[in-house]
């Protein structure tokens, strides 16, 4: 038997768990859980594509960039 990584790669999908990795100017990180609310499409964002997350530590929606995010739990 062959052992074997299959890497699966889709968008990001409204109700996706995704753990939200920020890193401030000063170098301080920090870690939250966020919800996906929606992926923005902006054309002339396809360098640094965002998405519209609910901040569960902040408790409100940001706009964070994908290399910010691992998701955690796709949605159905």
């Amino acid at each position: 038997m062959k052992n074997s990584i299959k890497i699966v790669s889709r968008a990001w999908a409204p109700g996706d768990l995704v753990k939200i990795s920020k890193t401030r100017w000063d170098g301080v990180s920090s870690e939250a859980l966020g919800v996906v609310i929606y992926e923005i499409d902006n054309p002339q964002q396809k360098i640094f594509p965002a998405v519209y997350v609910f901040d569960t530590q902040a408790g409100e929606p940001r706009e964070f960039y994908v290399y910010d995010l691992e998701l955690i739990s796709a949605a159905v």
